[in-house]
């Protein structure tokens, strides 16, 4: 027999997650609609471009691909490739023509690690001799699939604007469950990204490491030297305390989805882990924005599909009709959510997949019971 109070309390914890979910999720929508970025009639050319990426062969086909479309699509900008000493694709890169290549030594010492210790030797190395630059920092699956962006830069650089982020496009990678389930990710930036980083230009809710763009002054003056493994998010926060405007460009980024559900949780663990720890740094009202999503992430199991007999055979709470509506809403914003990514697979697979959203909503829920369990901290790169 299940006891009385544990249904109580499963319930209410839905009831949060879920009302929380729909307010954050409802409100940046609604209040993003008419959300437009400016653009001037010329391309900037103070642009370059920088690959950051691990070099080991198995990210190898990945990352030969982003490299191809960006110097096909991009020819006419620098674009610069940031690898460590001894990285297995090294004399590879090294050897290409169409790119610069940037060695970070092995005795290079920084409090960063990863990717942020790459990037912050490229900044200390690179950017300081041209901090007259705008910088935009791609991972190795990423494909910028329009150059929108461009003509943005001149328009809000004038307007004192230093820092910028895209729209996030998931791509299939051998998972068609976890390129479903990222479409969160797409939802999320149209949304509470959207409300954030464009219709209010703070980036509260931090910054995606894909095409994280900024000026060069500003990149020297921040610097990724901070111990973390979620360097995104803390460069965003250090635009926040320092009261510098962003944008949320109307260019789309394509980003690869795990390949698999235990890449997806490894992901998503470094993520949840990564922000809560890094969270006390952040000024107040990104602790209470970003607090309230990681609360939510915590709790969320709570609300998943699979505790749903309860709120028919449990003894629990009985919901007002206008809570039962709320929590409607949210349901329908997240199977909107994966009808998104049923739309753009579109045909009869597509609506098969549709049928499964239970299934990517509980695998997102389970994200922090993942991360509590495995207590991994170590900067993960997921199967590409």
């Amino acid at each position: 027999m299940i006891w009385p109070e544990l249904v109580t309390l499963i319930q209410l914890l839905g009831v949060f997650v879920g009302i929380v979910f729909t307010l954050m999720m409802g409100s940046g929508l609604l209040l993003s609609l008419r959300y437009d970025p400016d653009r001037s009639d010329e391309r900037a050319e103070n642009v370059r471009l920088v690959i950051t990426t691990v070099a080991d062969e198995h990210v190898g086909p990945a990352l030969r691909e982003t490299l191809d479309h960006t110097t096909e699509r991009f020819s006419e900008y620098d674009i610069y490739c940031v690898l460590d000493e001894g990285s297995d694709l090294q004399a590879e890169l090294v050897g290409r023509e169409d790119i610069s290549t940037v060695v970070v030594p092995d005795s290079f010492d920084c409090d960063a690690v990863a990717k942020g210790r790459a990037m912050h030797y490229f900044i200390e190395t690179v950017v300081a001799d041209a901090p007259e630059y705008w910088y935009g920092f791609i991972d190795d699956d990423n494909r910028i699939l329009d150059d929108r962006f461009l003509y943005e830069i001149p328009h809000y650089e004038a307007r004192g604007y230093r820092a910028m982020n895209p729209v996030l496009v998931p791509r299939s990678g051998r998972s068609l469950v976890t390129f479903m389930a990222d479409h969160i990710r797409l939802v999320d930036d149209h949304s509470i990204y959207r409300l954030f980083t464009g219709v209010l230009g703070t980036p509260y809710l931090g910054f995606h490491g894909e095409l994280l763009c900024a000026r060069g002054d500003v990149l020297t003056d921040i610097g990724f030297d901070r111990d973390t493994i979620v360097e995104d998010f803390a460069f965003a926060l250090e635009l926040v305390d320092r009261d510098i405007s962003v944008w949320q460009s109307k260019t789309r980024v394509s980003v690869l989805s795990p390949h698999d559900v235990t890449s997806f949780l490894k992901q998503r663990s470094r993520w949840y882990l990564g922000i809560a720890r890094y969270l006390p740094n952040a000024p107040f009202a990104t602790r209470i924005v970003v607090g309230a999503r990681i609360l939510t992430w915590t709790t969320a199991v709570a609300s998943s599909w699979i505790f749903l007999p309860l709120w028919f055979f449990g003894h629990g709470v009985v919901l007002p009709v206008w809570f039962v509506v709320l929590l409607a809403v949210g349901t329908l914003i997240y199977a909107g959510t994966i009808g998104v990514g049923a739309w753009r697979v579109g045909g009869l697979k597509g609506a098969v997949l549709l049928l499964f959203v239970p299934v990517y909503a509980t695998l997102e829920h389970v994200v922090p019971l993942y991360a509590l369990w495995t207590r991994d901290t170590d900067f993960v790169v997921i199967d590409k």
